[in-house]
């Protein structure tokens, strides 16, 4: 019985690697977590540092330790959401950022879809960078879901006074800023879109530019 099992397992393993694949994106095997640094960056136990595609979530300090309770609680909730499991990687098309990290879609072995479950708690935001968005849409419908509950995050951000062209989001970057920022304001009129406030730059998918847009 055991036997037939462990079969049975690597058998749906090669069927899910092989399906990967085929629609252009590699799947690693098993990999296990050595670290977690934040609610969006793990350590392996083979050295590398996978940053979750699409997920965005509040920074942790660690050489300071002036995190905000956000950026506590993201990474408490990651880390309980890959602790003690063995962890699947898919790959987009663009496979490391430029600092070196694996960008991937992380999955539990029981399925659950890591990067869509920082999301959907509310503790990340979306982040889409192309030309990795291939789980886009389902993302941002979880980020929907979660506003609309307020959940995580959301919960104490709420929909911020409405002020025209308060904040202007680059199409190209997905990131909105605030609009007195110096690079918001070379954002071409081709790539240039205007929000009246977070909230609405947050439901549109884009991300906060980290040097001038207030954080939830």
């Amino acid at each position: 019985m055991v036997r037939k099992r462990k079969f049975g397992f690597c058998f749906l393993w090669i069927l899910f690697v092989l399906a990967s694949v085929s629609d252009g994106f590699a799947a690693e095997v098993p990999v296990h977590v050595k670290w977690v640094v934040d609610g969006d960056t793990l350590i392996l136990q083979d050295g590398r540092h996978v940053r979750y595609i699409g997920v965005d979530a509040p920074e942790i300090d660690h050489q300071h330790t002036q995190n905000t309770p956000l950026a506590n609680t993201a990474r408490t909730v990651n880390q309980t959401l890959v602790d003690a499991y063995p962890l699947e990687l898919v790959l987009d098309q663009q496979q490391k950022d430029h600092y070196g990290r694996t960008l991937a879609y992380v999955y539990r072995s029981d399925g659950v879809f890591v990067n869509l479950e920082m999301i959907r708690s509310g503790n990340a935001w979306c982040l889409f960078i192309p030309p990795n968005t291939l789980h886009a849409q389902l993302l941002l419908d979880a980020q929907h879901q979660a506003m609309t509950k307020g959940e995580g995050i959301w919960r104490s951000f709420g929909q911020d006074e409405k002020s025209p062209g308060a904040y202007v989001g680059n199409r190209r970057s997905k990131r909105f800023h605030h609009s007195s920022c110096p690079d918001g304001k070379k954002i071409s009129k081709t790539n240039k879109v205007l929000f009246q406030c977070q909230w609405d730059a947050f439901w549109e998918g884009f991300a906060p530019h980290k040097e001038c847009a207030a954080f939830p």
